[in-house]
């Protein structure tokens, strides 16, 4: 089967899972019957689809990764030069642009939230 991605193992585990959580089937006899299926799902996503069906919160979506903008040395405001950004203050809310020149010039560094 062509084009086997998320979607398609989602679909397939909703069709599938109830065999083995409500039906009590063998992992033998829901392979066999992944097997059979009209889309013709090959040995290797029969596996993927079987050990979704047994872990779901693989299915979840990925978290994507947030970051903020920390001031690694202290700069003066572009637009107000009166002020002052000191080490530690919080630049996040700086356009993007902004952030990766301070970024680049080693003002701020770009770290990864919990």
């Amino acid at each position: 089967m062509e084009n086997f991605n998320k979607q398609s193992l989602k679909a397939a585990v909703k069709v599938y899972g109830p065999l083995h959580s409500v039906d009590k089937k063998t992992d033998a006899e829901v392979k066999d019957a992944i097997s059979k299926d009209e889309r013709k799902f090959t040995s290797e996503q029969i596996d993927q689809i079987y050990s979704a069906i047994l872990n779901p919160e693989t299915l979840e979506p990925e978290k994507p990764k947030l970051f903020k903008h920390i001031v690694k040395a202290k700069f003066r405001d572009a637009a107000d030069f009166s002020k002052e950004h000191k080490v530690g203050d919080d630049v996040s809310s700086f356009d993007a642009g902004r952030l990766a020149a301070l970024v680049q010039n080693g003002l701020v560094e770009k770290v990864e939230q919990d």
